[in-house]
Protein backbone atom coordinates (compact mmCIF):
# COMPACT_ATOMS: atom_id res chain seq x y z
CA UNK A 1 0.00 0.00 0.00
CA UNK A 2 2.87 2.40 1.11
CA UNK A 3 4.62 1.66 -2.45
CA UNK A 4 1.66 2.41 -3.94
CA UNK A 5 0.77 5.43 -2.09
CA UNK A 6 4.23 7.17 -3.26
CA UNK A 7 3.56 5.78 -7.30
CA UNK A 8 0.21 7.65 -7.34
CA UNK A 9 1.40 11.18 -5.50
CA UNK A 10 4.38 11.15 -7.49
CA UNK A 11 1.91 10.28 -11.24
CA UNK A 12 -0.04 13.25 -9.69
CA UNK A 13 2.58 15.41 -9.49
CA UNK A 14 3.87 14.75 -12.94
CA UNK A 15 0.95 15.07 -14.63
CA UNK A 16 0.20 18.60 -13.37
CA UNK A 17 3.63 19.17 -14.63
CA UNK A 18 2.55 18.42 -18.41
CA UNK A 19 -1.14 19.19 -17.82
CA UNK A 20 -1.94 23.08 -17.28
CA UNK A 21 -5.02 23.90 -15.78
CA UNK A 22 -7.30 26.20 -18.45
CA UNK A 23 -7.97 29.54 -17.72
CA UNK A 24 -9.48 32.19 -19.31
CA UNK A 25 -7.08 34.66 -20.33
CA UNK A 26 -9.73 37.61 -20.61
CA UNK A 27 -12.78 36.28 -19.26
CA UNK A 28 -15.94 38.59 -19.98
CA UNK A 29 -17.13 41.10 -16.98
CA UNK A 30 -19.86 42.58 -15.31
CA UNK A 31 -19.55 46.39 -14.05
CA UNK A 32 -20.97 47.97 -11.42
CA UNK A 33 -20.74 51.52 -10.63
CA UNK A 34 -21.34 53.37 -6.47
CA UNK A 35 -20.67 56.73 -4.94
CA UNK A 36 -21.29 55.40 -1.44
CA UNK A 37 -25.03 56.44 -1.12
CA UNK A 38 -26.19 54.51 1.43
CA UNK A 39 -29.85 53.67 2.91
CA UNK A 40 -30.20 52.02 6.10
CA UNK A 41 -33.18 50.36 7.56
CA UNK A 42 -35.15 48.85 10.76
CA UNK A 43 -35.26 49.84 14.37
CA UNK A 44 -34.91 53.62 14.81
CA UNK A 45 -32.37 53.12 17.37
CA UNK A 46 -30.67 50.42 15.41
CA UNK A 47 -30.09 52.96 13.05
CA UNK A 48 -28.87 55.69 14.22
CA UNK A 49 -26.57 53.86 16.05
CA UNK A 50 -25.30 52.39 12.70
CA UNK A 51 -25.18 55.16 11.03
CA UNK A 52 -23.12 57.02 13.24
CA UNK A 53 -20.32 54.90 12.46
CA UNK A 54 -20.33 55.38 8.53
CA UNK A 55 -19.25 58.90 8.40
CA UNK A 56 -17.10 57.97 5.43
CA UNK A 57 -20.24 57.18 2.96
CA UNK A 58 -21.22 59.49 0.54
CA UNK A 59 -24.67 59.74 2.14
CA UNK A 60 -26.84 57.99 4.47
CA UNK A 61 -30.37 57.51 4.75
CA UNK A 62 -32.28 56.09 7.86
CA UNK A 63 -35.44 54.62 7.19
CA UNK A 64 -37.35 53.46 10.06
CA UNK A 65 -39.15 50.39 9.24
CA UNK A 66 -39.73 48.82 12.79
CA UNK A 67 -40.32 49.58 16.61
CA UNK A 68 -37.51 49.87 19.11
CA UNK A 69 -35.25 46.92 19.97
CA UNK A 70 -34.10 48.00 23.31
CA UNK A 71 -35.97 50.43 25.29
CA UNK A 72 -33.04 50.59 28.48
CA UNK A 73 -32.14 54.24 29.18
CA UNK A 74 -28.83 54.20 28.12
CA UNK A 75 -29.19 52.58 24.68
CA UNK A 76 -32.08 54.80 23.85
CA UNK A 77 -29.59 57.64 24.86
CA UNK A 78 -26.57 56.37 22.89
CA UNK A 79 -28.94 55.74 20.19
CA UNK A 80 -30.65 59.36 20.04
CA UNK A 81 -27.11 61.11 20.46
CA UNK A 82 -25.80 58.94 17.69
CA UNK A 83 -26.72 60.82 13.38
CA UNK A 84 -28.98 63.11 15.08
CA UNK A 85 -28.73 65.43 12.20
CA UNK A 86 -29.81 63.13 9.49
CA UNK A 87 -33.19 63.06 8.90
CA UNK A 88 -35.72 60.35 10.08
CA UNK A 89 -38.10 58.51 7.73
CA UNK A 90 -40.84 55.99 8.81
CA UNK A 91 -42.96 54.87 6.02
CA UNK A 92 -43.56 51.16 4.69
CA UNK A 93 -41.70 49.90 1.88
CA UNK A 94 -43.53 48.65 -1.53
CA UNK A 95 -40.96 46.93 -3.40
CA UNK A 96 -36.89 46.79 -3.60
CA UNK A 97 -35.11 45.08 -6.59
CA UNK A 98 -31.66 45.96 -8.17
CA UNK A 99 -28.29 45.54 -7.29
CA UNK A 100 -24.99 47.07 -6.10
CA UNK A 101 -25.36 50.81 -7.74
CA UNK A 102 -28.52 50.07 -9.02
CA UNK A 103 -31.19 49.64 -5.72
CA UNK A 104 -34.34 51.18 -6.55
CA UNK A 105 -36.66 51.49 -3.39
CA UNK A 106 -40.23 52.28 -3.38
CA UNK A 107 -42.24 53.18 -0.58
CA UNK A 108 -46.30 53.62 0.51
CA UNK A 109 -47.16 57.30 0.94
CA UNK A 110 -50.65 58.72 1.22
CA UNK A 111 -52.28 55.57 -0.59
CA UNK A 112 -49.50 56.25 -3.36
CA UNK A 113 -46.18 54.46 -4.67
CA UNK A 114 -43.47 56.56 -4.19
CA UNK A 115 -39.52 56.26 -5.41
CA UNK A 116 -37.98 56.75 -1.90
CA UNK A 117 -34.63 58.19 -2.90
CA UNK A 118 -36.39 60.75 -5.28
CA UNK A 119 -37.57 62.06 -1.57
CA UNK A 120 -34.76 61.33 0.43
CA UNK A 121 -32.13 62.07 -1.62
CA UNK A 122 -33.42 63.44 -4.83
CA UNK A 123 -31.38 60.59 -6.87
CA UNK A 124 -32.83 57.95 -8.99
CA UNK A 125 -31.31 54.98 -6.55
CA UNK A 126 -29.38 54.10 -3.98
CA UNK A 127 -26.39 52.18 -4.24
CA UNK A 128 -25.83 50.02 -1.09
CA UNK A 129 -27.99 48.29 1.47
CA UNK A 130 -28.08 47.90 5.03
CA UNK A 131 -31.05 46.25 6.87
CA UNK A 132 -30.84 45.89 10.40
CA UNK A 133 -34.86 44.51 10.12
CA UNK A 134 -35.91 40.84 11.12
CA UNK A 135 -37.10 40.52 7.57
CA UNK A 136 -34.84 40.20 4.31
CA UNK A 137 -36.04 42.03 1.69
CA UNK A 138 -35.37 39.91 -1.25
CA UNK A 139 -36.98 36.28 -1.07
CA UNK A 140 -33.86 34.97 -3.32
CA UNK A 141 -31.44 32.42 -1.13
CA UNK A 142 -28.47 34.44 -2.67
CA UNK A 143 -29.21 38.41 -2.18
CA UNK A 144 -28.00 40.92 -4.89
CA UNK A 145 -24.48 42.26 -4.05
CA UNK A 146 -24.81 45.60 -2.07
CA UNK A 147 -27.12 44.23 0.06
CA UNK A 148 -26.56 43.26 3.59
CA UNK A 149 -29.42 42.21 5.54
CA UNK A 150 -27.57 41.73 9.38
CA UNK A 151 -30.93 41.25 11.58
CA UNK A 152 -29.82 41.02 15.49
CA UNK A 153 -26.47 39.28 14.44
CA UNK A 154 -23.79 41.95 16.55
CA UNK A 155 -21.21 40.48 15.41
CA UNK A 156 -21.99 40.48 11.53
CA UNK A 157 -23.11 43.87 11.75
CA UNK A 158 -19.79 44.78 13.27
CA UNK A 159 -18.42 43.13 10.17
CA UNK A 160 -20.26 44.95 7.47
CA UNK A 161 -20.26 48.18 9.21
CA UNK A 162 -15.82 47.74 8.64
CA UNK A 163 -16.65 46.73 4.70
CA UNK A 164 -19.51 49.11 3.91
CA UNK A 165 -17.12 51.88 2.77
CA UNK A 166 -14.93 49.51 0.50
CA UNK A 167 -17.64 49.18 -1.76
CA UNK A 168 -17.66 52.79 -2.89
CA UNK A 169 -15.77 53.19 -6.80
CA UNK A 170 -15.87 50.94 -9.90
CA UNK A 171 -15.99 46.88 -9.84
CA UNK A 172 -16.02 43.94 -11.91
CA UNK A 173 -16.92 40.35 -11.70
CA UNK A 174 -17.27 37.65 -13.99
CA UNK A 175 -19.81 37.02 -16.11
CA UNK A 176 -20.00 33.01 -15.22
CA UNK A 177 -22.39 32.09 -17.98
CA UNK A 178 -22.90 31.96 -21.74
CA UNK A 179 -26.59 31.72 -23.10
CA UNK A 180 -27.48 30.25 -26.70
CA UNK A 181 -31.64 31.20 -26.98
CA UNK A 182 -31.47 29.25 -30.24
CA UNK A 183 -31.59 26.04 -28.61
CA UNK A 184 -33.12 26.95 -25.34
CA UNK A 185 -36.28 24.25 -24.79
CA UNK A 186 -38.30 27.18 -22.50
CA UNK A 187 -40.82 27.93 -24.87
CA UNK A 188 -41.91 27.43 -28.67
CA UNK A 189 -45.16 29.42 -29.63
CA UNK A 190 -46.62 30.67 -27.03
CA UNK A 191 -46.01 27.53 -25.25
CA UNK A 192 -44.22 26.86 -22.13
CA UNK A 193 -42.06 23.74 -21.74
CA UNK A 194 -38.55 23.27 -19.95
CA UNK A 195 -38.37 25.59 -16.97
CA UNK A 196 -35.01 24.10 -14.73
CA UNK A 197 -32.88 26.90 -14.84
CA UNK A 198 -35.96 29.11 -13.67
CA UNK A 199 -35.89 26.43 -10.81
CA UNK A 200 -33.02 26.11 -9.63
CA UNK A 201 -31.30 29.47 -9.55
CA UNK A 202 -30.52 30.54 -5.90
CA UNK A 203 -30.16 34.40 -6.89
CA UNK A 204 -33.30 35.32 -8.86
CA UNK A 205 -31.00 36.28 -11.74
CA UNK A 206 -33.43 34.24 -14.63
CA UNK A 207 -36.37 35.40 -15.91
CA UNK A 208 -38.63 34.55 -18.77
CA UNK A 209 -38.64 37.66 -21.15
CA UNK A 210 -42.23 38.96 -22.72
CA UNK A 211 -41.00 36.98 -25.82
CA UNK A 212 -40.57 33.53 -24.03
CA UNK A 213 -36.98 33.73 -24.01
CA UNK A 214 -34.78 32.69 -20.95
CA UNK A 215 -32.85 35.84 -19.13
CA UNK A 216 -30.64 36.00 -17.15
CA UNK A 217 -29.88 39.08 -15.32
CA UNK A 218 -25.73 39.35 -14.81
CA UNK A 219 -25.47 41.98 -12.11
CA UNK A 220 -28.28 39.58 -9.87
CA UNK A 221 -25.90 36.21 -11.15
CA UNK A 222 -23.68 34.65 -8.43
CA UNK A 223 -22.24 32.26 -10.58
CA UNK A 224 -23.64 29.03 -8.28
CA UNK A 225 -23.58 27.46 -12.11
CA UNK A 226 -27.27 25.24 -11.21
CA UNK A 227 -28.39 26.47 -14.52
CA UNK A 228 -25.98 25.44 -16.54
CA UNK A 229 -26.28 21.83 -14.76
CA UNK A 230 -29.77 21.43 -14.75
CA UNK A 231 -29.93 22.93 -18.85
CA UNK A 232 -30.56 19.41 -20.69
CA UNK A 233 -29.63 21.05 -24.05
CA UNK A 234 -26.52 23.29 -23.04
CA UNK A 235 -28.58 26.42 -24.18
CA UNK A 236 -26.91 27.59 -20.68
CA UNK A 237 -23.36 26.78 -20.26
CA UNK A 238 -20.70 27.94 -17.41
CA UNK A 239 -17.84 30.15 -19.33
CA UNK A 240 -15.15 29.43 -16.21
CA UNK A 241 -13.72 27.95 -18.28
CA UNK A 242 -15.41 26.67 -21.16
CA UNK A 243 -16.77 23.06 -20.34
CA UNK A 244 -15.51 21.41 -24.04
CA UNK A 245 -11.73 22.79 -22.02
CA UNK A 246 -12.59 21.67 -18.79
CA UNK A 247 -13.11 18.05 -20.33
CA UNK A 248 -10.19 17.93 -22.16
CA UNK A 249 -8.01 19.28 -19.24
CA UNK A 250 -9.76 16.19 -17.34
CA UNK A 251 -8.79 13.93 -20.13
CA UNK A 252 -5.30 14.84 -20.18
CA UNK A 253 -4.58 15.02 -16.48
CA UNK A 254 -5.68 11.14 -16.21
CA UNK A 255 -3.61 10.35 -19.28
CA UNK A 256 -0.83 11.76 -17.79
CA UNK A 257 -1.42 10.64 -14.58
CA UNK A 258 -1.97 6.54 -15.66
CA UNK A 259 1.29 7.13 -18.04
CA UNK A 260 3.09 7.55 -14.99
CA UNK A 261 1.86 4.89 -13.42
CA UNK A 262 -0.62 6.43 -11.24
CA UNK A 263 -3.51 4.13 -10.57
CA UNK A 264 -7.34 4.03 -9.25
CA UNK A 265 -7.94 7.65 -9.97
CA UNK A 266 -11.08 9.20 -8.01
CA UNK A 267 -11.93 12.77 -9.52
CA UNK A 268 -12.66 15.25 -6.72
CA UNK A 269 -14.51 18.18 -7.69
CA UNK A 270 -14.56 21.25 -4.94
CA UNK A 271 -15.40 24.58 -5.42
CA UNK A 272 -12.79 27.36 -4.99
CA UNK A 273 -13.78 28.88 -1.80
CA UNK A 274 -14.50 26.65 1.15
CA UNK A 275 -14.15 23.11 -0.79
CA UNK A 276 -11.05 24.37 -1.33
CA UNK A 277 -10.49 25.36 2.33
CA UNK A 278 -11.55 22.55 3.67
CA UNK A 279 -9.10 20.01 1.29
CA UNK A 280 -5.96 22.51 2.40
CA UNK A 281 -6.70 21.41 5.82
CA UNK A 282 -6.83 17.90 5.73
CA UNK A 283 -4.35 17.82 2.66
CA UNK A 284 -2.31 15.57 4.65
CA UNK A 285 -4.78 12.88 4.94
CA UNK A 286 -6.23 12.92 1.22
CA UNK A 287 -5.86 9.14 -0.15
CA UNK A 288 -3.48 9.22 -2.68
CA UNK A 289 -5.29 8.45 -5.82
CA UNK A 290 -7.48 11.10 -5.21
CA UNK A 291 -7.14 13.96 -8.01
CA UNK A 292 -8.96 17.47 -6.72
CA UNK A 293 -10.24 19.67 -9.74
CA UNK A 294 -11.11 23.02 -8.53
CA UNK A 295 -14.11 24.62 -10.06
CA UNK A 296 -15.73 28.03 -9.66
CA UNK A 297 -18.86 26.01 -7.88
CA UNK A 298 -19.04 22.27 -7.24
CA UNK A 299 -22.32 22.83 -9.58
CA UNK A 300 -20.66 24.07 -12.47
CA UNK A 301 -19.91 20.41 -13.99
CA UNK A 302 -23.05 18.15 -14.84
CA UNK A 303 -23.33 14.80 -16.14
CA UNK A 304 -21.55 15.10 -18.96
CA UNK A 305 -18.60 15.96 -17.31
CA UNK A 306 -18.90 13.25 -14.51
CA UNK A 307 -19.52 10.40 -17.40
CA UNK A 308 -16.62 11.83 -19.45
CA UNK A 309 -14.45 11.28 -16.40
CA UNK A 310 -15.13 7.98 -16.15
CA UNK A 311 -15.24 7.28 -19.63
CA UNK A 312 -11.73 8.68 -19.39
CA UNK A 313 -10.84 6.26 -16.77
CA UNK A 314 -11.82 7.66 -13.64
CA UNK A 315 -12.91 5.09 -11.15
CA UNK A 316 -15.27 7.18 -9.30
CA UNK A 317 -16.16 10.68 -9.33
CA UNK A 318 -16.99 12.64 -6.18
CA UNK A 319 -18.69 16.14 -5.39
CA UNK A 320 -17.42 18.00 -2.01
CA UNK A 321 -20.62 19.42 -1.06
CA UNK A 322 -19.92 22.13 1.84
CA UNK A 323 -22.93 24.32 4.24
CA UNK A 324 -22.30 27.23 1.50
CA UNK A 325 -24.25 25.55 -1.70
CA UNK A 326 -27.22 27.38 -1.77
CA UNK A 327 -30.21 24.81 -1.20
CA UNK A 328 -31.52 25.09 -4.44
CA UNK A 329 -28.40 24.26 -6.50
CA UNK A 330 -27.81 21.43 -3.30
CA UNK A 331 -31.36 19.58 -4.09
CA UNK A 332 -30.14 20.38 -7.74
CA UNK A 333 -27.01 17.88 -7.34
CA UNK A 334 -28.79 15.33 -5.20
CA UNK A 335 -31.62 14.76 -8.36
CA UNK A 336 -28.69 14.71 -10.76
CA UNK A 337 -26.36 12.22 -8.95
CA UNK A 338 -29.82 9.84 -8.40
CA UNK A 339 -30.06 9.95 -12.24
CA UNK A 340 -26.52 9.34 -12.72
CA UNK A 341 -26.70 6.57 -10.03
CA UNK A 342 -30.01 4.85 -11.72
CA UNK A 343 -27.45 4.78 -15.02
CA UNK A 344 -24.75 3.44 -13.99
CA UNK A 345 -26.41 0.63 -11.93
CA UNK A 346 -28.48 0.04 -14.72
CA UNK A 347 -25.16 -0.51 -16.74
CA UNK A 348 -23.84 -2.94 -14.62
CA UNK A 349 -21.64 -0.25 -12.31
CA UNK A 350 -21.69 0.83 -8.87
CA UNK A 351 -23.84 3.21 -7.68
CA UNK A 352 -21.42 5.13 -6.24
CA UNK A 353 -19.35 5.82 -8.76
CA UNK A 354 -20.59 9.18 -9.13
CA UNK A 355 -21.18 10.26 -5.64
CA UNK A 356 -21.52 13.60 -2.95
CA UNK A 357 -19.86 13.74 -0.57
CA UNK A 358 -19.91 16.66 2.89
CA UNK A 359 -16.50 15.54 4.45
CA UNK A 360 -13.08 14.95 1.99
CA UNK A 361 -12.58 11.16 2.04
CA UNK A 362 -9.29 10.21 4.47
CA UNK A 363 -5.98 7.96 3.99
CA UNK A 364 -9.02 5.36 5.96
CA UNK A 365 -10.70 4.71 2.83
CA UNK A 366 -9.46 2.62 0.89
CA UNK A 367 -7.36 3.92 -2.57
CA UNK A 368 -8.48 0.70 -4.54
CA UNK A 369 -11.42 -1.11 -5.35
CA UNK A 370 -11.03 -4.67 -6.37
CA UNK A 371 -15.31 -5.03 -7.32
CA UNK A 372 -15.48 -1.68 -9.67
CA UNK A 373 -15.49 -2.69 -13.49
CA UNK A 374 -11.88 -0.72 -14.97
CA UNK A 375 -12.61 1.27 -17.74
CA UNK A 376 -10.24 1.43 -20.75
CA UNK A 377 -10.13 5.52 -21.66
CA UNK A 378 -12.04 6.68 -23.91
CA UNK A 379 -10.11 9.24 -27.02
CA UNK A 380 -10.65 12.94 -26.37
CA UNK A 381 -14.43 14.28 -26.41
CA UNK A 382 -14.12 17.61 -28.57
CA UNK A 383 -17.45 18.52 -28.76
CA UNK A 384 -18.91 21.39 -27.75
CA UNK A 385 -22.26 19.80 -27.90
CA UNK A 386 -23.46 19.22 -24.07
CA UNK A 387 -25.26 15.96 -24.87
CA UNK A 388 -22.99 14.96 -27.47
CA UNK A 389 -20.63 15.10 -24.75
CA UNK A 390 -22.48 12.89 -22.58
CA UNK A 391 -23.56 10.34 -25.14
CA UNK A 392 -20.37 9.79 -26.14
CA UNK A 393 -19.41 8.79 -22.49
CA UNK A 394 -22.14 6.59 -21.97
CA UNK A 395 -21.87 4.73 -25.10
CA UNK A 396 -18.21 4.31 -24.44
CA UNK A 397 -19.36 2.74 -20.65
CA UNK A 398 -21.79 0.66 -22.56
CA UNK A 399 -19.53 -1.38 -24.71
CA UNK A 400 -17.21 -1.33 -21.83
CA UNK A 401 -19.74 -2.99 -19.29
CA UNK A 402 -19.15 -6.44 -17.93
CA UNK A 403 -22.89 -7.76 -17.79
CA UNK A 404 -25.38 -7.97 -20.47
CA UNK A 405 -27.44 -4.50 -19.98
CA UNK A 406 -31.24 -3.78 -21.00
CA UNK A 407 -32.20 -1.79 -24.22
CA UNK A 408 -33.57 0.57 -22.50
CA UNK A 409 -33.27 2.01 -18.79
CA UNK A 410 -36.04 3.25 -16.43
CA UNK A 411 -35.08 6.63 -14.93
CA UNK A 412 -36.77 8.96 -12.31
CA UNK A 413 -39.31 11.59 -13.70
CA UNK A 414 -38.18 14.88 -14.60
CA UNK A 415 -34.84 13.01 -16.47
CA UNK A 416 -33.66 14.95 -19.17
CA UNK A 417 -33.93 11.46 -21.42
CA UNK A 418 -36.64 9.84 -22.61
CA UNK A 419 -39.39 8.87 -25.21
CA UNK A 420 -42.36 10.48 -27.03
CA UNK A 421 -45.49 7.88 -26.90
CA UNK A 422 -48.31 8.88 -29.32
CA UNK A 423 -52.03 7.61 -28.11
CA UNK A 424 -52.48 6.59 -31.94
CA UNK A 425 -56.25 6.67 -31.70
CA UNK A 426 -56.11 10.57 -30.89
CA UNK A 427 -53.73 11.77 -32.98
CA UNK A 428 -54.64 13.50 -35.67
CA UNK A 429 -50.66 14.06 -37.00
CA UNK A 430 -51.72 17.92 -37.16
CA UNK A 431 -47.64 18.30 -36.68
CA UNK A 432 -48.51 21.06 -34.00
CA UNK A 433 -45.66 19.36 -31.69
CA UNK A 434 -43.22 19.43 -34.31
CA UNK A 435 -43.84 23.10 -34.75
CA UNK A 436 -42.35 23.40 -31.14
CA UNK A 437 -39.91 20.80 -30.82
CA UNK A 438 -36.70 23.01 -30.32
CA UNK A 439 -34.32 19.78 -30.76
CA UNK A 440 -36.02 18.56 -33.94
CA UNK A 441 -37.00 15.12 -32.07
CA UNK A 442 -39.71 15.29 -33.70
CA UNK A 443 -40.08 15.53 -37.67
CA UNK A 444 -43.13 14.88 -39.89
CA UNK A 445 -42.74 12.33 -43.07
CA UNK A 446 -42.54 14.23 -45.51
CA UNK A 447 -44.85 13.78 -48.24
CA UNK A 448 -46.33 10.96 -46.16
CA UNK A 449 -48.36 11.19 -43.08
CA UNK A 450 -46.23 10.18 -40.28
CA UNK A 451 -44.64 11.61 -36.83
CA UNK A 452 -40.74 10.56 -36.25
CA UNK A 453 -38.89 10.74 -33.31
CA UNK A 454 -35.27 10.65 -32.30
CA UNK A 455 -35.14 9.71 -28.88
CA UNK A 456 -31.33 11.47 -28.62
CA UNK A 457 -32.13 14.62 -29.27
CA UNK A 458 -35.42 14.21 -26.76
CA UNK A 459 -34.81 16.53 -23.54
CA UNK A 460 -38.06 15.70 -22.54
CA UNK A 461 -39.15 19.41 -22.61
CA UNK A 462 -42.76 18.74 -22.86
CA UNK A 463 -43.48 21.58 -25.56
CA UNK A 464 -44.65 18.92 -27.62
CA UNK A 465 -47.17 17.93 -24.83
CA UNK A 466 -48.69 21.21 -23.93
CA UNK A 467 -48.80 21.85 -27.64
CA UNK A 468 -51.42 19.21 -28.75
CA UNK A 469 -54.30 20.07 -28.91
CA UNK A 470 -55.93 16.40 -28.91
CA UNK A 471 -53.73 15.68 -25.46
CA UNK A 472 -52.35 12.41 -27.45
CA UNK A 473 -48.94 13.01 -26.45
CA UNK A 474 -46.88 11.75 -23.28
CA UNK A 475 -43.66 11.64 -21.81
CA UNK A 476 -41.36 8.59 -20.81
CA UNK A 477 -38.37 9.14 -19.39
CA UNK A 478 -35.73 6.79 -20.04
CA UNK A 479 -32.38 5.96 -22.02
CA UNK A 480 -32.11 3.49 -24.81
CA UNK A 481 -28.52 2.03 -24.57
CA UNK A 482 -28.42 0.71 -28.52
CA UNK A 483 -28.26 3.02 -31.75
CA UNK A 484 -32.04 2.90 -32.15
CA UNK A 485 -31.34 6.03 -29.39
CA UNK A 486 -30.15 7.99 -32.40
CA UNK A 487 -32.33 6.94 -35.65
CA UNK A 488 -34.91 8.47 -36.48
CA UNK A 489 -38.12 6.07 -36.16
CA UNK A 490 -41.85 6.58 -37.55
CA UNK A 491 -44.19 6.15 -33.84
CA UNK A 492 -47.35 7.26 -35.91
CA UNK A 493 -48.53 6.95 -39.62
CA UNK A 494 -51.93 6.21 -41.19
CA UNK A 495 -53.28 6.47 -44.62
CA UNK A 496 -53.75 9.85 -46.41
CA UNK A 497 -56.62 11.41 -47.63
CA UNK A 498 -56.71 11.88 -51.76
CA UNK A 499 -58.29 14.61 -52.89
CA UNK A 500 -61.93 13.73 -54.20
CA UNK A 501 -61.09 15.93 -57.56
CA UNK A 502 -57.61 14.59 -58.25
CA UNK A 503 -56.81 11.78 -56.39
CA UNK A 504 -53.88 13.64 -54.93
CA UNK A 505 -53.04 12.40 -51.42
CA UNK A 506 -52.66 16.15 -49.38
CA UNK A 507 -53.85 15.66 -45.54
CA UNK A 508 -53.73 12.46 -42.87
CA UNK A 509 -57.45 10.74 -43.18
CA UNK A 510 -58.17 11.28 -39.40
CA UNK A 511 -57.66 15.22 -39.95
CA UNK A 512 -60.12 15.52 -43.24
CA UNK A 513 -62.83 13.26 -40.93
CA UNK A 514 -62.42 15.44 -37.97
CA UNK A 515 -62.62 18.96 -40.37
CA UNK A 516 -66.01 17.39 -41.33
CA UNK A 517 -66.92 16.57 -37.92
CA UNK A 518 -66.71 20.62 -36.74
CA UNK A 519 -67.73 22.38 -40.07
CA UNK A 520 -70.57 20.59 -41.29
CA UNK A 521 -72.62 22.94 -39.24
CA UNK A 522 -70.60 26.13 -40.92
CA UNK A 523 -72.69 28.09 -43.19
CA UNK A 524 -70.19 28.21 -45.44
CA UNK A 525 -69.43 24.56 -45.89
CA UNK A 526 -73.57 23.72 -46.39
CA UNK A 527 -74.15 21.67 -49.36
CA UNK A 528 -72.06 20.62 -52.04
CA UNK A 529 -69.36 23.46 -50.77
CA UNK A 530 -68.82 20.74 -48.22
CA UNK A 531 -66.91 18.74 -50.80
CA UNK A 532 -64.10 21.68 -50.69
CA UNK A 533 -62.73 19.68 -47.59
CA UNK A 534 -62.07 16.50 -49.67
CA UNK A 535 -60.06 19.01 -51.89
CA UNK A 536 -56.38 19.69 -51.75
CA UNK A 537 -55.55 23.23 -52.08
CA UNK A 538 -55.35 23.73 -55.69
CA UNK A 539 -58.52 22.48 -56.43
CA UNK A 540 -60.24 23.86 -53.46
CA UNK A 541 -59.01 27.39 -54.91
CA UNK A 542 -60.33 26.44 -58.53
CA UNK A 543 -63.86 24.96 -56.92
CA UNK A 544 -64.19 28.47 -55.58
CA UNK A 545 -63.36 30.27 -58.64
CA UNK A 546 -65.75 27.74 -60.74
CA UNK A 547 -68.91 28.25 -58.29
CA UNK A 548 -68.46 32.34 -58.35
CA UNK A 549 -68.44 32.62 -61.85
CA UNK A 550 -71.60 30.31 -62.38
CA UNK A 551 -73.44 32.06 -59.37
CA UNK A 552 -71.98 35.86 -59.34
CA UNK A 553 -74.43 36.90 -56.50
CA UNK A 554 -72.51 35.05 -54.22
CA UNK A 555 -69.46 37.58 -54.58
CA UNK A 556 -71.97 39.54 -52.16
CA UNK A 557 -71.37 36.80 -50.12
CA UNK A 558 -67.45 37.09 -49.18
Amino acid sequence: MTNEHNINLQALKEAHKKVTLPHNLAPPTVSYSTYGHLLILGSEDMIRLAAAQLEQMASVTLLVTEAVSNCSDKHLSDALNSANKLPIYKAKIDSVKGFLGQFQVTIKQDHQIENFAKISQNRVHFDLILNLGKESLFVSELSPTGYFHVGSNNSRLASVLSELPQYIGEFEKPRYFQINNDICAHSNRGQTGCTRCLEVCPADAISSSSKGLIDINPHLCHGAGGCATACPTGAISYALPQPVRMHNYIQQLLSAYKDNGGQNPVILFHDQEQGLHLLQQCSDSLPSNVIPIQLEEASAAGQETWFSCLASGALQVQLLITQELPTQVNNLLKKEVTISQEILQGLGYRANQIELISTPPNKAATEHNKDVTRIKPIGLINSINKRDTFFAAFDHLVKQAATPINDHLALPAGSPFGQVAINNTSCTLCMSCVAVCPTQSLTDGGEKPALNFREQNCVQCGLCEAACPEEAISLIPRLTTTDQRNTSIEIHSEAAFECISCSKPFAPKSTIDKMLDKLSGHPYFQGPAINRLKMCEDCRVNDIFTDLSTHPEKQLEL
